[in-house]
């Protein structure tokens, strides 16, 4: 199945690594440090039009991929639980 980030984005849930909440990590450190520790600064795509709410983190054939959405991550999070219990 998929899940819907945000604009006309959708993503394979089971490439979805994490959802992480934007406001959380800024407050230990910004978010430009966490995605050069995370080895993803260069493969990031902004989906939030301005108003950045989770770091979704994926990985396909060894690449990890970040997009930053303005949907919550507890409401990406439902989505992908919905899509699983619908696979079933």
């Amino acid at each position: 199945m998929y899940v819907h980030i945000g604009k006309d984005l959708i993503i394979k849930n089971n490439y979805i690594i994490a959802f992480l909440d934007i406001k959380s990590l800024e407050k230990k450190k910004s978010l430009e440090n966490i995605c050069k520790e995370l080895k993803i600064s260069d493969n990031i795509i902004d989906v939030s039009e301005g108003n950045k709410k989770t770091l979704i983190i994926t990985k396909t054939n060894d690449e990890c991929k970040g997009y930053i959405s303005n949907i919550s991550s507890i409401t990406l999070g439902k989505r992908v639980t919905k899509y699983e219990r619908m696979e079933k």
